[in-house]
């Protein structure tokens, strides 16, 4: 089945607009039943101000933990190209690189 293009066209706007679009949705809400149901009114205003505080609250959180991945992603990729050059033999001169085992000291208990 075929999407018409206006179609295709409005759902990728509101997908690049989603925030946008719940906001309004949410003050029409509260808007249209303030006059008849205040309590759902209030619901819709808190629930709106309540998503932005922890959108807000997380979003530093979320930059933060994405920036970790990335900086993993990129040493996994640079090892796993280290580790691929040595296989091929592109060691200069015959010198391998190593991990140095840490030494653990012997106790003695007497």
């Amino acid at each position: 089945m075929k999407i018409p293009k206006r179609l295709n066209a409005a759902l990728d706007w509101a997908a690049d607009n989603t925030r946008a679009i719940l906001i309004v949705l949410l003050l029409a809400v509260a808007a249209a039943a303030a006059l008849w149901m205040p309590a759902l009114a209030a619901l819709a205003v808190g629930v709106g101000v309540g998503g932005v505080a922890v959108h807000i609250r997380m979003s530093a959180r979320v930059a933060r933990l994405r920036a970790e991945a990335d900086d993993l992603l990129r040493e996994n990729g640079a090892l796993r190209h280290e580790k691929t050059m040595m296989a091929k033999g592109n060691v200069a001169s015959g010198i391998l690189l190593t991990q140095t085992l840490p030494s653990i000291p012997e106790e003695d208990d007497e």
